[in-house]
């Protein structure tokens, strides 16, 4: 393996981390920068051979092992066959992950050894994690978005179950959510091997999270299962529904043993707008006692809310490539190379008289440059939404007009089958959406392309788009 020996290497106070510029595995990756760390890994944004940016998950445990550059050695002679375990259960289950292949689960492209270490490099996943949407307030999500990231993500861990393999750690901040609003599941790092629908008593490797992890993940010897994972989705999902982690599993099982109340109120009949059935299934998924919980995911999917057939198309979130008129459009419009940090600003906001549309909503939405309310047959802009700290207001505010109108016409796309369009153009991200109450306007809002999340900004617009009176 190679090393960047620059002036960093030369320090006296290395920290746990590989630094920028480390290359692994004969030079087939590179470490562009550290992520973050957990109880048994390192996680690292890197770029493979092929220019791809990939993230590099490096089996290091702080409290057995210590690096010396960039070799990773046990601490101790004490710790040193627990370290070897480690990375032994490390290589097992990533050879099994990379096998995975679902919608809703990070892919593993290849498991390797080095620095007397593990290794495994899986995909970079844009977007937030459900962590930082909900406490760092990133986006709201609508009861109906819920619904639909539950349901894919029991079918994922069913998936998981399916082929004999327990996740153990799967939290708010192990489920992203990408810019097209797709949850996905990772950080495998805890994962265990288990007979599918079988308990499993396990000493090895444990990773527990106050508020998620079941009790039975506490204890060595606990009866891990299916039913724990079960636990843990359920107690996520709590926290993006409540705003706040679910009481601490050990706490409920010792308030049960003494027969005072559950510490973690339930959801069912105190929380509105989500349908049947919805709630009650979280609140049996969170049952402290495993054998209360549904056993399976498949039993849990059963119970879920099922998407309502629609006798007419929708199109929930179409991507196009500005063509023909569109294209003509963005050709003449200037549109800046990079949008300004939205720092202390003041808002810039205009009004048609006779137009009730408060767009100010649409600032939430991550990456928000400007907003528009627009008349489709005139270009009129009845409304808008943008930053002082924005260079060219008129420009922008050209370039996203024009574009919608072009958009709309050229696709005819006006009518009660399509909700939402979305251009990217370079670097900036255009989301349109007609107004179900006149066909004949649209909004739009414009983001920047870095730091955008489209799924959950269709969210919020289409809640800006209910409120708008002509």
């Amino acid at each position: 393996m190679a090393f960047d020996t620059s002036d960093t290497l030369n320090r006296a106070d290395l920290s746990d981390e590989l630094l920028p510029g480390t290359s692994l595995f004969h030079g087939q990756y590179r470490i562009l920068r550290y992520i973050n760390s957990g109880g048994f890994g390192i996680t690292y944004l890197a770029k493979d051979s092929l220019d791809r940016e990939v993230v590099i998950k490096e089996c290091f445990s702080s409290t057995f092992c210590r690096r010396t550059q960039t070799r990773v050695r046990a601490r101790s002679l004490s710790t040193r066959d627990h370290m070897q375990r480690i990375v032994k259960s490390f290589l097992n289950e990533a050879r099994s992950l990379a096998g995975l292949k679902h919608p809703n689960i990070v892919g593993v492209h290849q498991v390797f050894e080095d620095n007397d270490t593990a290794y495994m490099a899986m995909d970079y996943i844009r977007g937030h994690d459900l962590l930082e949407i909900v406490d760092e307030k990133k986006a709201t999500l609508a009861p109906d978005q819920i619904v639909t990231i539950a349901g894919k993500l029991v079918s994922a861990i069913g998936y998981i179950h399916g082929r004999g393999l327990l996740h153990c750690d799967i939290s708010p901040d192990n489920i992203f959510v990408t810019p097209d609003g797709e949850p996905i599941l990772i950080d495998f790092g805890a994962a265990r091997r288990s007979a599918a629908g079988e308990a499993q008593k396990y000493s090895g490797l444990s990773v527990v999270k106050d508020g998620y992890s079941p009790h039975e993940l506490y204890a060595a010897g606990g009866n891990s299962g299916p039913w724990s994972d079960i636990y843990s989705l359920a107690a996520s999902l709590y926290h993006a529904i409540t705003g706040s982690a679910p009481e601490n599993c050990q706490s409920r099982l010792s308030a049960k043993a003494e027969k005072r109340p559950d510490p973690c109120r339930p959801l069912a009949g105190r929380v509105a707008g989500y349908p049947a059935g919805f709630l009650e299934s979280i609140d049996r998924a969170m049952a402290v006692i495993p054998a209360a919980r549904f056993q399976q995911a498949e039993e849990w999917q059963r119970v879920l809310p099922q998407p309502e057939a629609k006798d007419r198309k929708v199109v929930l979130l179409r991507r196009l490539v500005p063509t023909g008129a569109a294209a003509e459009v963005a050709a003449r419009a200037p549109v800046p190379a990079a949008w300004p940090a939205p720092l202390p600003i003041r808002p810039r906001r205009t009004f048609l008289r006779g137009t009730e549309a408060d767009l100010s909503g649409l600032r939430r939405v991550s990456g928000f440059v400007g907003a528009w309310l627009v008349d489709s047959a005139t270009g009129h802009v009845l409304a808008a939404e943008q930053d002082e700290a924005l260079h060219d207001h008129e420009a922008v505010m050209a370039a996203a007009v024009g574009l919608g109108r072009a958009h709309l016409r050229a696709m005819d796309l006006v009518d009660d089958s399509v909700e939402d369009i979305l251009v990217t153009l370079g670097r900036s991200v255009l989301l349109i959406r007609p107004l179900p109450q006149s066909p004949k306007a649209f909004l739009c809002v414009t983001m920047d392309g870095e730091t955008a999340n489209p799924g959950l900004a269709r969210v919020q617009l289409r809640r800006v788009a209910l409120s708008v009176r002509l």
